[in-house]
């Protein structure tokens, strides 16, 4: 007589749901390790979220392929300085204080244009004309600055009363050490620039500077703010003379 093995209907139902809560074990383990992994590789919150819907979806680990934010170069300003702001110059620990903001030199440059620079008033402050074509190419240094600096250098420059902020052409001359991938010496680019809005008659026959120097062979060394009288001078917010550099 062959043997019959019964196996009661409760019992199969028990195995069935064992193999059920064991396998939402593992797809819950799965998205647990592939939530974990996107948090070690730097992918949090919406974009961690999406990857692990995706996951929850197909029961299994994907890649979530993300573009990349912009770098902080991508929000900040490039700004042309030819006068006192530069390097070696009376007025360089201000584009230096991490108070006014921040900024990076990038590279020294060259005016693709002519312009006269000129040292004008009693102060011998350094002034670029916008009058395109007249004086020389002018060189200076080329600068990679925030919000913040952009905003201090409008009020330094006591913009739009005294000087105006245009866009002006450069040739690259020598790189620093900030590395920007779209600048290399020779190639041409644009910056901002702070121009004089109005002038004297006489300003534009003035001997026009290549390249100025507070200590050069003009004579005309520069006048700090502090060492200025400001008697009859018109005033800056909060009391500061109003006279640009």
């Amino acid at each position: 007589m062959a043997a019959v093995f019964y196996t009661p209907r409760r019992s199969m139902r028990g195995i069935f749901f064992m193999y059920a809560y064991a396998s939402q074990l593992f797809l819950t383990g799965v998205r647990m390790c592939e939530q974990t992994r996107l948090e070690a590789g730097g992918v949090t919150g919406a974009a961690a979220g999406k990857c692990s819907e995706r996951a929850q979806l197909d029961g299994a680990p994907h890649v979530m392929t993300t573009k990349v934010p912009p770098s902080s170069s991508a929000l900040m300003h490039r700004v042309f300085v030819y006068g006192s702001l530069k390097r070696a110059q009376p007025n360089y620990p201000l584009i230096t204080d991490s108070n006014n903001g921040k900024a990076e030199l990038l590279a020294t440059a060259t005016t693709v244009q002519k312009y006269p620079l000129v040292i004008a008033t009693q102060y011998n402050i350094p002034f670029l004309l916008n009058l395109p074509g007249q004086g020389h190419r002018v060189h200076g240094e080329l600068y990679r600055v925030d919000e913040k600096m952009l905003k201090y250098l409008d009020w330094f420059e006591n913009i739009p009363t005294m000087y105006q902020r245009t866009v002006v052409e450069l040739e690259i001359n020598e790189l620093a050490d900030v590395v920007d991938e779209e600048l290399s010496p020779g190639n041409i680019t644009e910056a901002s620039v702070y121009s004089t809005t109005t002038y004297q008659p006489d300003w534009p026959s003035l001997p026009a500077c290549q390249s100025y120097d507070s200590n050069g062979d003009h004579g005309l060394k520069f006048v700090l703010r502090e060492d200025r009288n400001w008697a009859s001078a018109r005033r800056f917010p909060g009391g500061r003379g109003c006279c640009a550099e």
